[in-house]
C-alpha cells in the first residue's frame, strides 16, 4: 500500500508536486516538475498496484456552473480547532476561462484509465484504490493546531525573507511527524531545514513549496488510512478530505515558543540570547553556503534601511559588506582604492543630478 500526495497545476506550464509514502512510514519518491496528466498516471500506478490513497490538491469534481461549491462553503463555515479556513471557491464557467480545463478532473480520468479500480470518493471504508481532494492549509490546520497558521506561500506583498522564515517553521513542524501516529521516517532525507533555505532564489523555493505541499496531501493520505478524518460535502458534487488530529495528541505543543530564524548573525549574539536566559542553536557555515547567507543578509540590511531610513541599518549594511570582501580576500584598503578610482572616473553623488533622458540628436 502506497499513499500518494499530488499538489497539481491547474495550468499545463507550470510544476507539479508529487510525493509517495510507503506503508512502513519511508518517503520513497518526492519530486516536482512539469507533469502531463499521463506523466502522472503513469507514476500512481506505478505505486499503486498493491492499493493506493491518492490525495490531490485541486478540484476534482465541479459541476457548478458558477457560484462556488457546496464543499467549498462548507469548509470554510465550520470552526477546526477553533480556526476558520479559506479556501478557493471555484465553478466550472471560472475554470474553463481562466485556465482552459478543469485539471483535477483531467487527472482522475489519466488515472482511472489506466486503473480503473480507482474510487473518486471521500469514504475510504473497506476500498484499496481510492482518489481524494484534500489540500495543505486544511492539512496543516488539522494536524498542527497549535502552530497555525503558518504563512509559507509566496505573497507579492510579504518579504521573501519573511516567507522564507516561515517555510522554515513548516518543515520543523513537519519533523514532528517522525514521533507521530503514523510516522515518516525519512523527513530529513528531502525537507532539510538548514540555513540554505535563506538563500534560496525564488525557482527554487517554489520547487521546494510544491515538494512540501505534495507531502503534505500524501502524508494525509497516510493518517487518513489510520484514522477518521472529516469530509465536507458529497461524491456527487465534490468534496474535501482533511485529516484532523485530537487536540490532546499534539507531538509537540511548544511550537509557539521557538522562533526560528536561519539566518547569519553578529559574533556575540550568542552570549546575549544565553544572558536573557533564553536557549540558541548555533551552526558554523562555511564555504560557498556562507557567501550564499552573506548575499542574502545583505539584501536584508538594504531592505530594513529602505523601510526604516535609520543610519544604524546602514552600518549594519557596511559591516555585512566587510564580511564578504573578507570572505573574496579584499583587503579594506585594496576596497577603499577600487572606490576612490570609480570616483575619479565617473564621480561621486555629491552634486546630485538626476537623468531623465538620453537622446542621439
Amino acid at each position: 500500500m502506497h499513499y500518494i500526495g499530488i499538489d497539481l497545476a491547474w495550468t499545463y506550464a507550470n510544476e507539479s508536486g508529487i510525493c509517495v509514502i510507503a506503508d512502513n512510514g519511508e518517503i520513497v519518491y518526492c519530486e516536482s516538475k512539469v507533469f502531463s496528466d499521463e506523466m502522472i498516471a503513469v507514476i500512481v500506478e506505478e505505486y499503486a498496484r498493491d492499493g493506493a490513497i491518492v490525495g490531490i490538491d485541486a478540484p476534482l469534481i465541479v459541476n457548478n456552473e458558477t457560484g462556488a461549491r457546496y464543499c467549498d462553503g462548507a469548509i470554510m463555515r465550520e470552526k477546526i480547532h477553533g480556526k476558520n479556513l479559506s479556501v478557493f471557491t471555484c465553478s466550472k464557467s471560472f475554470m474553463l476561462n481562466h485556465f482552459g480545463v478543469v485539471r483535477g478532473e483531467e487527472v482522475v480520468k489519466a488515472i482511472r484509465k489506466r486503473m480503473p479500480a480507482f474510487a473518486l470518493t471521500g469514504d475510504l471504508t473497506d476500498k484499496k484504490h481510492v482518489i481524494i481532494e484534500t489540500f495543505p492549509t486544511g492539512i496543516t490546520l488539522g494536524l498542527f493546531p497549535d502552530a497555525f497558521p503558518v504563512k509559507y506561500k509566496v505573497k507579492h506583498k510579504v518579504k521573501f525573507e519573511t516567507t522564507k522564515t516561515e517555510m522554515v517553521r513548516i518543515i520543523n513542524l513537519v519533523k514532528r511527524l517522525s514521533d507521530c501516529n503514523p510516522s515518516v521516517h525519512n523527513i530529513e532525507d528531502f525537507f532539510n531545514h538548514s540555513s540554505s533555505i535563506q538563500a534560496m532564489s525564488k525557482k527554487g523555493y517554489k520547487n521546494l513549496e510544491d515538494r512540501l505541499d505534495a507531502f503534505l496531501c500524501a502524508y494525509a493520505a497516510y493518517w487518513l488510512a489510520n484514522h477518521q478524518g472529516k469530509v465536507f460535502g458529497d461524491d456527487q458534487d465534490g468534496f474535501i478530505t482533511i485529516p484532523i488530529i485530537d487536540e490532546n495528541e499534539v507531538c509537540d505543543g511548544k511550537s509557539e515558543m521557538i522562533k526560528v530564524y536561519n539566518k547569519l548573525i553578529r559574533d556575540k549574539i550568542p552570549q546575549i540570547i544565553e544572558d536573557s536566559g533564553k536557549k540558541a542553536i548555533i551552526e558554523k557555515v562555511s564555504g560557498p553556503e556562507y557567501l550564499d547567507l552573506l548575499n542574502a543578509k545583505l539584501g536584508e540590511e538594504l531592505q530594513e534601511y529602505l523601510d526604516s531610513q535609520k543610519v544604524e541599518e546602514l552600518a549594519d549594511l557596511v559591516e555585512v559588506v566587510y564580511a564578504i570582501l573578507d570572505y573574496k580576500g579584499v583587503s579594506r584598503q585594496e576596497f577603499e582604492g577600487i572606490r576612490q578610482q570609480k570616483v575619479e572616473e565617473r564621480g561621486a553623488f555629491r552634486d546630485k543630478l538626476l537623468l531623465k533622458e538620453v537622446s542621439d540628436g
